[in-house]
Formats: structure tokens, C-alpha cells, sequence
């Protein structure tokens, strides 16, 4: 038996949160040397060229501490291991769109027919039913899969922002799988949510950090993505043999509500205005704090609060046994508030009650 095998949680959280901002440290001289670096442009927040070593601090130490910790990780290792690589790369020498994606399914893959994690149904969205996917499950978790790596992905332009969601999410799972009858899936969580407040501690405005020492590059969030989007079809669909279901698969939409929302709004956009869907620009939710004069850290306060509204009554719905299509129907309703107030906020060019501090940051959003 593992040496670390009998230790609680909370302690490898502790030993996690240690480990990878010690390991952080220790890769920021290498990743200058080797050029891992996030130039500063127009559309980004920073001003000076910053080390991308957090995702690897964090596969690293979550991985060494697991297999320390005895947890069975192979094909979460090797779907991890893709998403990382190709993350990697992608932050030194950018890829195609269509590579990334290809990489990431094949991740999913493994996900599916190796680790044996796959959205069987939908649940109870539309009435006392159970909605089945039938033949349509594979093609479906990796669809659905890829929207929350992607999601995840693209909420990640600020300091602490996307480590912080990320935490918010893991939270809102771990208090769920204990509920739910899945204690066993609390050692991974630990793990998880101990790296990822490791990799914070370099990362968001700190009284120590005036400003990020590293960031996580695309090899992290896309990584941490993955990570949520394993988590949410394991323990949201119970789909293998012998497992039970934690929660149901409507609740995790609701924990990462806040990216789902504001990637579904930027990608709609872009479509209408015949632009790539993954093209880079400045009108994410937190590009409107900034652009209505708000500080970072305001910006950062704004949205981690409103993705834990979310999670939180995505957990509250899940204990309060609120039918599944009720649940649904809800997010629907709140979703279509929140497109309806972001389309104001950038055609209007005033936000939360002030005024864009440019003219050009208006944006005339499609109908």
C-alpha cells in the first residue's frame, strides 16, 4: 500500500497547495530560458512577457502525489497527458483550430473506451423520463466534453480568474459526491483543488503578487477543463459499472454556468459576423469589467461571486430534489437574462451602471 494512501483529504490538499508553489517557483527560471512565455499584446490584460508554467506544476504534482496516494489514474493520466502536450505546444507554437480539437477528442477518447466514463442520458430534462442517448452517447460526451474544455478555456484572461472557478467548481462536486454516496472521489478532488490553490498562490493578486507570476497557458486550462469535464460525466452520470450517480447531469451544467454562458454568447457572435468561432478578441464578461473602469481585482470578486450563485444553486436544486426539468427551464430563463444584459452592456457601451471608459470598445452585438 502507498505510503500516502491513508492520509485524509484535507491534509492532501495541504501537501498539494505546498508542492506545486514550490514546483511553480522552480519552473518560472525555465520556462524564460525556453521561451514559454505570454507575450503581452492589444487584446490582453498584462504588460510584461510571464512565465506559462502553471499547468505543468500542475499535472506534475497532481499526478506524483496520486500515484503516491495509490489512486488508480492510468487513463486519466493519458488523456491528461494529451491535453497537456498539445496545450504545450499550442503555447510555444501555436496550432490550428482543427489540431487542437483533434487532440482534445482523442483525449476524450480515451476518456470513453479506456477510463469507461460516458454520458449514458441527459436525464429527466423534459418530463418523468429518462432522456437515453443510446448510439448517441459516445458522440455526445465527446461533444459534450469539448464544450467544457473549451468553456473553461476561454474564460482564462485574467489573474486568479479561471484557478478560481475552477476551485468553485471542485467545491460545489466534492460537497455533491459526499452527499451522493461517492466519498471515494473525495482523494481526487483533494488533489485536484490542492494544486490548482497552489498554482494561485503565484498566480492571483496577492498581497505578494502585484501581478501574476506565472499563468496556466493553454496546457493548464485546458487541462483543468478536461479535468471538470471528466469529473462532471463520471460523477454525473454514474455510467460505470457499479458506480452510483452523485448528482444529475443538469446540475453541472449549472456549475459552470458562467462559462458555458459567456463562450455560447462569443461564439454566436462570431459566427453572425463571419468571423472563426475560437478567434481571439476583447468582449469576454470580464473585458466588460475592465472596459467599464473597474480594478482586477473588482473584476475578479464579480465573477467568481457569480459562478458560485451558480454552483451554489445548481447544489441547492441537486439536495432540494427540484425535478430535473425545472432545473433545466430555470437556466434557460437566467441564461437569456444574462445574453440579454451582455448585449446591452456592449452595443450600449456602459456596464453595471458605468460608462466604457473608450468609445471603441462598443460593440454592436447581433440580434
Amino acid at each position: 500500500m502507498s505510503f500516502l494512501a491513508d492520509l485524509q483529504a484535507p491534509v492532501l490538499w495541504l501537501l498539494a497547495l505546498l508542492a506545486t508553489a514550490l514546483l511553480g517557483l522552480c519552473l518560472l527560471p525555465l520556462a524564460r530560458r525556453t521561451g514559454w512565455l505570454d507575450q503581452p499584446d492589444a487584446r490582453k490584460v498584462h504588460a510584461a512577457p510571464t512565465p506559462l508554467a502553471g499547468g505543468l506544476a500542475i499535472f506534475l504534482v497532481f499526478f506524483g502525489l496520486g500515484v503516491a496516494t495509490g489512486i488508480d489514474l492510468a487513463p486519466f493520466f493519458v488523456a491528461s497527458l494529451i491535453v497537456l502536450l498539445t496545450g504545450l505546444v499550442d503555447d510555444r507554437w501555436p496550432l490550428s483550430a482543427v489540431t487542437r480539437f483533434v487532440a482534445q477528442g482523442a483525449a476524450c477518447c480515451v476518456m470513453v473506451f479506456w477510463g469507461g466514463v460516458m454520458l449514458n442520458d441527459f436525464g429527466q430534462l423534459f418530463g418523468p423520463f429518462t432522456l437515453s442517448l443510446g448510439w448517441f452517447a459516445v458522440p455526445v460526451t465527446v461533444f459534450a466534453a469539448l464544450g467544457v474544455i473549451n468553456a473553461f478555456n476561454m474564460i482564462d484572461g485574467l489573474d486568479g480568474l479561471s484557478g478560481s472557478v475552477f476551485l468553485v467548481a471542485v467545491t460545489a462536486v466534492a460537497s455533491l459526491a459526499l452527499s451522493g454516496g461517492r466519498p471515494d472521489a473525495l482523494p481526487l478532488l483533494a488533489l485536484m483543488g490542492g494544486c490548482v490553490a497552489g498554482f494561485l498562490l503565484l498566480n492571483a493578486r496577492l498581497p505578494w503578487n502585484p501581478k501574476a507570476r506565472t499563468f496556466l497557458g493553454d496546457s493548464g486550462s485546458v487541462l483543468l477543463g478536461f479535468w471538470l469535464a471528466w469529473l462532471f460525466v463520471d460523477l454525473g452520470n454514474g455510467s460505470r459499472a457499479g458506480v452510483e450517480r452523485a448528482f444529475a447531469p443538469m446540475t453541472a451544467v449549472w456549475i459552470i454556468g458562467v462559462p458555458l454562458l459567456d463562450t455560447t454568447r462569443l461564439m454566436r457572435n462570431r459566427w453572425k459576423a463571419g468571423k472563426s468561432a475560437f478567434e481571439a478578441d476583447r468582449h469576454h464578461l470580464h473585458h466588460a469589467f475592465l472596459a467599464a473602469g473597474f480594478s482586477v481585482g473588482q473584476a475578479w470578486w464579480g465573477i467568481v461571486g457569480l459562478s458560485a450563485a451558480f454552483a451554489a444553486v445548481g447544489v441547492a436544486f441537486e439536495w432540494l430534489g427540484v425535478p430535473e426539468w425545472a432545473r433545466f427551464y430555470v437556466f434557460i430563463a437566467v441564461g437569456f437574462v444574462y445574453l440579454r444584459v451582455m448585449k446591452k452592456a456592449w452595443s450600449e457601451g456602459r456596464f453595471l451602471g458605468r460608462d466604457f471608459a473608450r468609445k471603441h470598445d462598443r460593440m454592436p452585438e447581433v440580434a
